[in-house]
């Protein structure tokens, strides 16, 4: 890409091995790197700004496939997920085949509980967030709260 065209919001791809990807710049580093969001994956990656190419529009069409999700029944601690929280959760998911039961989907945010059955016992990832004193268990989750309010008023 130009660097007139590597800006955020600029939809673009990049190869990773053999494959293409669609990729979003979130954020520009500086004269060599940017920080893209995987539009189809959910994930942020830095990656060089060389490795940027322009998406062919017949690619663009279609919706990006990642939505935003929210892990239901807690909430962290301190109003924001910690680093140790966040990485808990990376090694609870990675690589991994997880159960996610729809709790309820609220102005765009899939809120999921999510749990591993690859073990003899199940573990709900949720409760382990909240063992290590990671996240309170919460009854009903915010969109919940938010929805329950406005239909008493």
């Amino acid at each position: 890409l130009p660097d007139s065209s590597v800006r955020p919001g600029q939809l673009c791809c990049i190869m990773v091995e053999t494959w293409w990807y669609r990729v979003i710049i979130h954020r520009v580093l500086d004269g060599q790197q940017v920080e893209v969001f995987y539009a189809d994956y959910g994930n942020l990656e830095v990656v060089p700004k060389s490795r940027l190419r322009f998406l062919k529009w017949c690619h663009s069409k279609l919706p990006a496939q990642a939505i935003p999700c929210s892990l239901a029944g807690v909430r962290a601690v301190e109003g924001t997920w910690s680093d140790a929280a966040t990485l808990l959760f990376k090694e609870l998911c990675g690589s991994k085949l997880l159960v996610g039961i729809v709790d309820e989907y609220v102005k765009g945010v899939l809120h999921l509980c999510l749990c591993d059955t690859s073990t003899e016992a199940d573990v709900y990832l949720h409760r382990v967030l909240s063992d290590g004193g990671h996240a309170d268990i919460c009854e009903e989750t915010v969109p919940s709260q938010v929805r329950r309010e406005a239909s008493a008023s």
